[in-house]
């Protein structure tokens, strides 16, 4: 699958990859910054302008809403990734910030998620390392490329 963001920016159009056929068309009603797709395509991440990060299930052909993360940083989300397994989503932000968010849990109690701070110019890029989990990596506009340890896909004992 693939998607494109509409005219006006607030209704993400996606398609099969294989028919050029339109499957899913999602009415968000912001701006949408990015999106990005899980890893097993039954979801769709989407930043908006407003900070906000929404999760549509893509069981119909309109989406079905399912949870929103608000005021994820203090500044706009710049960049989102979804762990190989899943279970973890993390942001990075304009107010230099990385967090890791329990992508699993999200589901039915309170988002946890562990911060980690260290680069002192916004966050442009993050990734999880796609073959090792427990290892991220940034980029900022001025201090380069980070790398961080993860232990959060081996143990999942998060506290708020």
């Amino acid at each position: 699958m693939f998607g494109i963001i509409g005219e006006h920016g607030n209704k993400l159009m996606i398609y099969s990859s294989d028919s050029i056929v339109l499957v899913h068309q999602i009415a968000v009603g912001q701006i949408i910054r990015s999106y990005q797709f899980t890893k097993n395509c039954r979801e769709v991440v989407v930043v908006t302008k407003d900070q906000r990060i929404r999760v549509y299930s893509l069981a119909r052909f309109e989406g079905i809403y399912l949870r929103e993360l608000n005021t994820v940083h203090s500044g706009a989300v710049t960049t989102t990734d979804l762990s190989e397994n899943g279970g973890f989503m993390l942001t990075g932000g304009q107010d230099n910030l990385l967090k890791v968010w329990d992508y699993d849990a999200q589901t039915n109690i309170p988002f946890f998620y562990q911060a980690f701070i260290g680069q002192i110019t916004p966050v442009v890029k993050g990734m999880f390392n796609p073959l090792d989990n427990g290892m991220l990596i940034t980029a900022s506009q001025d201090d380069g490329i980070l790398i961080w340890q993860f232990h959060g896909d081996v143990q999942t004992n998060f506290h708020p």
